[in-house]
């Protein structure tokens, strides 16, 4: 099943997060926090990164401090073209090898609704130039949902606990908790205020990456199962290891989005089966700020559209709006298509420097090394 496929993934994304909590505080090559710390720079930019620039191209990790030296050399996209696109696959929706987008948020309400001491659910949606689409926001906290996400009171602009949109319609429109009260996951005492990690990650941007959307599904799997089940996925042989995963587990906060581009998949469960864009043929990897509208030398329109300009899309407006309020230390941002861990930035051949970067290094190798047996491209 989806497990099966997906486990090592899971795995590798909690390796991750105990990575990312072990790392201390550093300051990166140009006098900002590096991914590690809490900084006010992912809301004081005012041109946010867009997520990579490559096609279908592994995990992401991303940091602020990037090397000035922009000399064109070739890359690891290079790699996208050593094979063949297979025009001709199918992916099968009726024998549980993958879920219908219908299927996949099903599962997703019923697994945050079963855990309401840990999980909640939150959904927005924004039009723009009159193009809707929608953003489902899971937030999990295995220690217990603090008080700032529990509390229905949300800060002026914003109802409850969700993601605050402005723009031409967008509001958040559901919020999902649980009624099984008696399920706690045997979750020690957190009530003592307590700073924690926040990281993100997002999934399906692109409309064909079924096994992406599996992944996060998944994980929510696993994150429902407990503390020690989700900290085992990580170190499933060393129990002092498990043992600090589980305290890295409840002093972390984790915004889930599960599908980003909602139409595209609904294009790609149609048979247009290598869709990669959204509803309206745009590339949401490419309508970030940085560096819109520059193609690089293997452009295709067809697959990369930008877009009329910088978040015309509503995905990635809403995405945006969701970093900016979240503010997280980590955003890992996961595609399929081949076996790579990737830092900032991908449009460019060089990798970023300084005491941020090394370590976020040092963690791709890691887990390069413990979940993908050695075999994945690591680095810009």
């Amino acid at each position: 099943g989806a497990m099966g496929r997906s486990g090592v993934c899971v795995a590798f994304l909690l390796l991750a997060v105990v990575s990312c909590a072990c790392v201390p505080p550093v300051a990166g090559a140009d006098g900002n926090h590096g991914s590690y710390e809490q900084t006010d720079s992912f809301q004081t930019r005012s041109a946010l990164g867009r997520s990579d620039a490559a096609s279908d191209d592994g995990f992401r990790t991303h940091t602020n401090s990037v090397s000035t030296n922009d000399d064109r050399t070739p890359g690891v996209r290079a790699l996208l073209k050593t094979t063949k696109q297979n025009t001709k696959a199918r992916p099968d929706f009726n024998e549980g090898v993958y879920r219908t987008k219908g299927d996949v948020f099903d599962e997703v309400k019923a697994i945050v609704s079963a855990n309401p001491h840990t999980m909640r659910l939150d959904t927005v949606q924004s039009t723009r130039g009159g193009y809707s689409s929608e953003l489902v926001v899971v937030t999990v906290e295995l220690g217990g949902l603090s008080e700032d996400d529990a509390d229905e009171q949300g800060p002026p602009g914003r109802e409850g606990g969700g993601v605050g949109v402005h723009n031409e319609a967008g509001a958040r429109v559901g919020d999902a908790r649980g009624s099984n009260a008696e399920r706690s996951n045997n979750l020690p005492n957190t009530k003592k205020k307590i700073e924690k990690t926040r990281v993100l990650y997002n999934y399906g941007e692109h409309g064909r990456e079924l096994i992406t959307v599996e992944v996060a599904v998944d994980l929510l799997r696993a994150f429902a199962l407990g503390l020690e089940h989700a900290a085992q996925l990580a170190h499933p042989d060393s129990s002092r290891s498990v043992g600090q995963t589980v305290k890295a587990l409840v002093a972390t906060v984790f915004k889930i989005v599960p599908m980003e581009n909602v139409n595209g998949r609904e294009l790609v469960e149609k048979g247009d089966f290598c869709e990669r864009k959204n509803g309206r043929g745009v590339d949401c990897n490419r309508n970030w700020e940085v560096d819109w509208g520059v193609k690089a030398p293997d452009y295709d329109p067809s697959e990369e559209y930008p877009g009329t300009g910088p978040f015309s899309e509503p995905e990635a407006f809403m995405m945006r709006a969701l970093l900016e309020e979240f503010n997280p230390h980590v955003w890992v941002n996961v595609h399929s298509g081949m076996e790579a861990l990737f830092m900032p930035f991908d449009h460019k051949p060089v990798e970023p420097v300084g005491e941020g970067a090394d370590a976020m290094r040092q963690i791709l190798h890691k887990i390069n090394s413990q979940s993908c047996g050695d075999r994945c491209v690591v680095g810009g």
